[in-house]
């Protein structure tokens, strides 16, 4: 199911298929677009390691770099140059020491000394990562990461092929409970509201566990007699 066939089972399924519309074109394509992103968000996220997305410049001279929003996670990080792993510590992570010379501690997210990048941090800002040490070379830091959809839904020709065709007809969930929610004595209602985005939420779910089971390989237990 495209996007134009999507648009066409809400306008059916909410009896809005005659002019005056009660919901816009424009609305629609929002509200689509905000299913496909959350369907992702809630199982997990689309993995990848091949597009552009998964690419990050490191400048010399410069402890930051930035990520693209799309990114929900970061699996692991490589630099190009060596192929060497870089261990991707987050903010919040305490303690997060490193010692020098003299063994005195101190918080890793303080160095600033130019050096080789053996580490990226990430959390203290959405969409920035900060290298440590400072990058004293350019570099690009290939990445595995989960993220949402990179192309929004503006129109009728989305493939919206990131996620599974199975499950598009549940995005329809997402989009009532979002325009029911319109601030219009005709379109606003609760309840409805509500109820789809019961729906929604419990099918996601649903989803998410089938993808861990799907993770994680049978173990076989061998058992000791008595």
């Amino acid at each position: 199911m495209n996007s134009g066939e999507l648009y066409d089972r809400f306008r059916s399924d909410v009896v809005d298929e005659a002019a005056p519309y009660l919901w816009k074109d424009d609305e629609i394509w929002g509200y689509m677009d905000a299913a496909y992103k959350q369907f992702v968000r809630l199982t997990v996220g689309i993995a990848d390691f091949l597009s552009p997305v998964t690419r990050v410049r490191i400048i010399s001279g410069n402890p930051v770099s930035t990520l693209d929003p799309s990114i929900l996670r970061i699996m692991s990080a490589k630099k190009a140059s060596d192929n060497s792993e870089l261990t991707i510590a987050n903010m919040s992570d305490q303690p997060f020491l490193v010692s020098d010379d003299y063994s005195i501690l101190s918080k890793l997210v303080l160095d600033n000394l130019p050096g080789p990048v053996r580490y990226m941090i990430i959390g203290a800002q959405r969409g920035k990562a900060k290298w440590v040490q400072v990058p004293a070379a350019d570099d690009l830091v290939q990445m595995h990461v989960y993220r949402t959809p990179i192309v929004p839904v503006v129109d009728e020709n989305h493939p919206l092929d990131e996620v599974d065709a199975e499950h598009h007809e549940y995005f329809l969930d997402w989009m009532k409970h979002r325009a029911y929610l319109k601030q219009d004595a005709e379109t606003f209602d609760r309840e409805k509201s509500n109820n789809a985005e019961a729906r929604f939420r419990t099918y996601c779910e649903q989803c998410k566990r089938e993808w861990e089971r799907y993770k994680h390989k049978n173990r076989v237990v061998v058992y000791g007699g008595l």
